[in-house]
């Protein structure tokens, strides 16, 4: 029996991406019982059992899951062939795309109009988060992160540099003191963030005559979410060390006090990581975009 191998492989990892055969369906704007067949034969053709149904959900066998992590690569690079000849031609369909809530909510978010005046036929699905992903178990065609990049396997194209800020809240200050140095520092409260993947408490960095300074700081909240941590901040709880960008409305309102201003942090590097070496023109022209932000 003849398949259509690409259409049928690209209907399997929509099944995985979206949760279910329903959902495929709807986002790829075909049949169910199309995509029940092309599933079928997709498993037929290649000898394997790649998903367990049941009435409530469908869940990925061992093979299926090395199936779909060696097969999104390949549909991605044979889509970046046919792109590579189509020209002007208008870039249409999904991307996947993970990023910082803080990066997602005060600067992507809101320009995306100008985004979607030039490229109207792509379809964002954002995902904010500030913990780790996968990018291939999660589905997801490129990821913007913040700060130094762990082993993995995708390549990082670095965007620019994000600056950050030390500070406080009026309240904390006033009863506790403002530090001038870095020692008067070690005495005071942080809030503290937490590497969602490593479990280990992010040390705090300074720039100083003699170069870069590490300190660890004591601290009675630990927090691996953004929203969450400039909350701590406003309530008095300790202080801060974050992205500029999202502690600049609370700066400019004196809701929080910048500290140590003859210690400055060191910029933290903004990457687009994405799955596999070739690069689609939907990301490419995605991470452009971002560049011009910055």
């Amino acid at each position: 029996m003849q398949i259509n191998l690409f259409e049928s492989i690209k209907i399997f990892i929509e099944i995985v991406e979206s949760g279910s055969l329903t959902q495929a369906a709807e986002n790829l704007q075909i049949h169910r019982p199309a995509v029940t067949k092309a599933l079928q034969q997709l498993e037929q053709h290649s000898g394997i059992r790649l998903m367990q149904r049941t009435t409530r959900r469908i869940n990925l066998t061992p093979e299926g899951e090395e199936f779909y992590r060696r097969s999104k690569p390949l549909l991605a690079q044979a889509d970046e062939l046919l792109e590579s000849f189509g020209g002007d031609r208008v870039l249409h369909g999904q991307l996947r795309v993970d990023m910082p809530i803080a990066f997602a909510a005060l600067l992507v978010v809101p320009n995306l109009p100008d985004f979607y005046r030039e490229h109207p036929a792509i379809d964002i699905i954002l995902s904010s988060s500030d913990r780790r992903r996968d990018m291939l178990r999660d589905g997801l065609d490129c990821v913007l992160r913040v700060g130094e990049l762990e082993d993995g396997d995708y390549i990082a194209r670095k965007m620019g540099n994000i600056n950050m800020t030390t500070c406080a809240s009026p309240t904390y200050l006033a009863q506790h003191g403002i530090p001038k140095t870095l020692e008067a520092l070690r005495e005071h409260q942080a809030v503290n963030w937490i590497n969602s993947r490593s479990r280990q408490i992010m040390p705090w960095k300074f720039e100083t005559p003699s170069g870069t300074a590490e300190l660890t700081l004591s601290g009675k909240l630990v927090l691996d979410n953004s929203e969450a941590y400039v909350a701590a901040g406003l309530a008095g709880l300790g202080v801060l060390q974050g992205m500029t960008i999202f502690l600049q409305p609370y700066l400019e309102s004196g809701q929080l006090i910048e500290v140590l201003p003859d210690f400055p942090v060191p910029p933290r590097a903004l990457s687009l990581l994405y799955p596999h070496r070739h690069l689609s023109r939907k990301v490419r022209v995605f991470a452009e975009w971002v560049e011009g932000l910055l």
